[in-house]
């Protein structure tokens, strides 16, 4: 049917086409805008609260005296900076927890440690072991264990913890080589 109309009225139709086109192309993108700005105006208007709220905060928390609050906060902080500072690994040069992992490897079946005992006076440093042997046997195992690690200079058993035959309490004291 478009092909039968003449020249003037094709070149009118045509014309008339693209005016409704960009019409229908208008009201789209307006109410897509419409839409867009009614589901967007409630998070606008709890964000704009909350943005009051924020600038009140800040005008009241600037009122505050706040002198012997920074006093406390810093001798906390420099306290806190003191005690991370004695645990600095730098410090940590006689490494107790490596005298401790030899020790557990050393340990034998039938002991049960229960106390690590660590002491350094001057430049003496020594480990007790506190726990429960099963009997004699495994308890002098552990001193063979300990004494051949290497590890250790001394390997100080007292006699008297060798006294009992069964559920023997004993105490070892170690000094490592340095």
């Amino acid at each position: 049917m478009y092909k039968l109309l003449p020249d003037e009225e094709r070149v009118r139709v045509a014309a008339e086409y693209s005016r409704r086109r960009v019409v229908v192309v208008l009201l789209t993108l307006i109410l897509v805008i419409i839409v867009a700005m009614v589901g967007l105006f409630p998070s606008y208007l709890l964000s704009n609260a909350r943005q009051r709220e924020v600038l009140e905060r800040g005008r009241i928390m600037g009122e505050l005296d706040l002198d012997e609050d920074e006093a406390q906060l810093q001798s906390w902080l420099s306290n806190l900076n003191l005690k991370l500072r004695a645990l600095s690994p730098a410090l940590d040069r006689d490494r107790p927890s490596a005298l401790v992992e030899e020790v557990v490897r050393g340990k034998t079946d039938g002991i049960r440690i229960t106390t690590f005992g660590w002491n350094k006076e001057e430049k003496l440093i020594s480990l007790s072991i506190s726990g429960v042997a099963r009997d004699r046997q495994a308890l002098i195992a552990l001193e063979n264990s300990l004494n051949a690690s290497g590890h250790f200079e001394t390997v100080e058993l007292p006699i008297s913890n060798l006294a009992r035959d069964k559920d023997i309490n004993f105490q070892v004291k170690l000094s490592p080589k340095p």
